[in-house]
């Protein structure tokens, strides 16, 4: 490996004092993302799993279900709601109410080591564009046992971890097209970076975007790979790494590769020094 290879992961995943959102990527490509919130209360042991990671609906297929999955001792409270999924202008999720989508049931109670169905159905005829839709399901805190009071009365100290799980759901148009390009790239302020434009009428999964620069001779001088992500129908994302100002000055070329599940999109840059910054 080169010394100036490396991953960088994109810098908009939020975190604040109280969630923190964790990516999940299997087999390199995100099936879902996972909530963690913890808050000081008596320790509950949770194993709480939902499956399918993501489900596809169509004209032809307009219902399916989800199972949570209670792998636990206690029994699962979980309250289960569905959100319209769309992106901002710079590429972050965003959620609204959604009105074509029914869900049943929006609680239910999972005993340990079994598995309860949620039901998925869409309403509506198809559409020309495939819209987007996240599941949240999210484990409700369970009532305090009489073993986590002390003898004074006190709750006894501890770390209750709550799940919520997030799984995309996709309404397929009636002709599905996927495509997409790299529509930009440039250096600003000693960072390289990409723009993916989805220029077909269904998602594409981002898997990673590689960003390799090479010498006018054509030595490669560094290499940086950041994750990927969901880039919607119709919509762009923008991906960067940072530059090494030593390097950046020898380079004369960056190429970016963008992959994703089914095609892979390839851009070049050409860099001048006063592109390197101070």
């Amino acid at each position: 490996m080169h010394p100036w290879t490396k991953k960088t992961m994109p810098g908009n995943e939020s975190i604040t004092s109280a969630v923190k959102e964790t990516f999940r990527f299997p087999a390199r490509a995100i099936a879902g993302l996972m909530f963690i919130l913890a808050v000081q209360t008596p320790a509950v042991a949770s194993n709480f799993s939902i499956t399918p990671t993501t489900l596809e609906l169509s004209g032809s297929v307009k219902s399916g279900a989800f199972s949570i999955v209670n792998g636990g001792t206690d029994t699962l409270n979980c309250q289960i709601t569905v959100k319209e999924w769309g992106q901002d202008p710079d590429g972050k999720d965003v959620y609204a109410d959604a009105k074509d989508i029914v869900v049943f049931p929006k609680i239910m109670t999972v005993a340990p080591n079994e598995q309860r169905a949620v039901r998925i159905g869409v309403k509506g005829p198809p559409s020309q564009r495939e819209k987007t839709y996240r599941l949240f399901a999210e484990e409700m805190p369970a009532q305090k046992k009489a073993s986590d009071v002390d003898p004074t009365g006190k709750i006894s100290a501890g770390l209750t971890i709550a799940f919520r799980y997030a799984v995309p759901i996709f309404v397929k148009p009636l002709r599905p097209q996927e495509s997409a390009i790299i529509e930009k790239t440039g250096i600003s302020k000693s960072a390289a970076g990409a723009v993916v434009r989805n220029t077909g009428n269904i998602h594409i999964k981002i898997l990673s975007v590689t960003f390799r620069g090479k010498s006018a001779d054509g030595k490669e001088l560094f290499s940086q790979e950041v994750a990927g992500w969901y880039v919607l129908q119709g919509l762009s994302r923008s991906f960067e790494t940072p530059v090494p100002r030593e390097v950046c000055q020898r380079l004369s070329t960056i190429d970016v590769s963008a992959q994703a599940e089914n095609m892979t999109m390839n851009g070049t840059m050409n860099v001048q020094k006063s592109m390197c910054g101070q």
